[in-house]
Parts: structure tokens; sequence; C-alpha cells
């Protein structure tokens, strides 16, 4: 169960991390419409020795495939997964580093319900991120008069933030074994990394966390993610329960 007041707490000291998140991708956001009728000049240049003309002519085809390509191809799941390690790298080891956790555990909360209260928050405030800059992305497509399939971005922006809330999950499980919130940052932003290394492989692809999380054939064919759904919440349980269970490990 979550503690309403550690959750608060947890929203407070992230607030400036929040804030420009959110300012950040919602600049992003604003610039995809904005930058359209630019973009779809790209169409009468040779671009071959560097964009597949193929991808291209898919991308400028319509504004709703632009805008799926610039925005969950592309900016949210890069910028969603930066602020993820950001926001988790902290979530434990800060505690640690500052010297707060005996305090923090002499409350009458078991040490599950504080590990799942803090990531709860982060997992909270990564969705209000992405959730804000999306709607600024569908309010700007809106008033400049280009057709968007809302539907079908929401649904692949939901598949972002699971992806996104899996990445969290991993780095706030190197937050509880590096007492150190810039290590542990360091170290998660390594394993990341490392993560998007099947995605360069076309035998490896489906293996790649950030592949799952652009919901491809969902745009491609129109199959609804249940498969990258099933995968990211899998690998967000593993991650929840091994971070969990180290916490509970550690001796203060």
């Amino acid at each position: 169960m979550i503690n309403s007041a550690l959750f608060i707490k947890e929203l407070v000291e992230n607030r400036i991390k929040f804030w420009i998140a959110l300012v950040i991708l919602s600049v992003m956001a604003l610039a995809i419409p904005l930058l359209f009728d630019f973009t779809k000049e790209l169409e009468h240049m040779d671009l071959s020795p560097l964009v597949n003309p193929e991808e291209l002519s898919f991308i400028l085809s319509n504004y709703h495939n632009y805008a799926w390509s610039q925005w969950t191809a592309k900016n949210l799941t890069q910028f969603a997964s930066l602020a993820a390690i950001v926001l988790g790298m902290g979530a434990l080891a800060g505690e640690m580093a500052y010297g707060t956790a005996p305090f923090l555990l002499s409350k009458p909360l078991t040490r599950r319900q504080v590990y799942m209260t803090k990531t709860g928050a982060g997992i909270f405030l990564l969705g209000l991120i992405i959730c804000i800059s999306t709607l600024v992305l569908i309010a700007m497509s809106a008033m400049l008069g280009y057709e968007l399939h809302v539907g079908s971005l929401i649904t692949s922006t939901v598949v972002v933030f699971v992806g996104a809330s899996v990445i969290y999950l991993g780095t706030a499980f190197f937050s509880t074994l590096i007492p150190d919130p810039v290590k542990a940052g360091v170290v998660a932003g390594l394993f990341w990394a490392l993560a998007a290394v099947p995605g360069f492989f076309q035998a490896t692809v489906p293996y790649s966390v950030y592949y799952q999380m652009k919901a491809i054939p969902y745009w491609l064919y129109g199959d609804f993610p249940w498969f990258s759904l099933l995968v990211l919440f899998g690998l967000g349980y593993l991650f929840f329960e091994g971070g969990n269970y180290y916490w509970n490990r550690k001796d203060f």
C-alpha cells in the first residue's frame, strides 16, 4: 500500500526534475506540428544515401504518420527514457547517500511500503510528463488544422509510458544497489544504452525494449500491442521485485 505522506514528499522533492522535463518535452511537442510544412520539403530532395526513400515516403504521406515518427517513435521514447533514468537514479540511493534511510525506516511503514511509495511517485511524475506533453501535441495539431488520429496516438503513448516505467524501475533497482544517485544513474544509463544494442540488428530487433516502446506493428499493421505490453509489464515486475528484494536486505 502507498503511503500518502511519503508520496507527497517524493513529489515535492522531485518537482524541479519534473518541471524541467515537462518544459523540454512540451517544447518538442510544439515543434512537431510547427515544422511539418518545412519537413514536407524533404520530399523534393534526394536523401537516399541518408534516409530510406520508402520510409521517408511513409512518414511524409500524411500528418498522422509524421506525428508518430517524430513523437512516439522518436522524441517521446528517447526523452521519456532519459527522464526515467533521472527520476529513478535517486529514488533509493538518495536516502542512503544523505543518511536519511534510518530515519525513514523508523516510521510505522514496512520497507515494501517505502519502496512501493517512492517508485510509485516516480512513475506518477513520469506519467504526468508524458500525458501533458502529448496533450500539448494534440492541441497544437488541432489549432493548426492537422488531422491526427488521437485514439491511435494515445494508445501508442500508453505503450511508451509503460516502457518508460520499466526503465524507471530498472534504474530504481540500481539505486538500491549503489548508495550514490549519480553513480547509480551512470550505471543505469550504461545498462539501458546496452539494452538498445539488439535494435541495431534485424534478427534481434524484437528483443529491444525501445522497439517494443515504439509500438511499430500497431502503426504499420494495426495490430494492438498486446505482446509489447505483456513483455514490458513482465520486465517491470521483475525490476520492481528485484529492487524491493535488495532494499529489504539493506542493513542500516
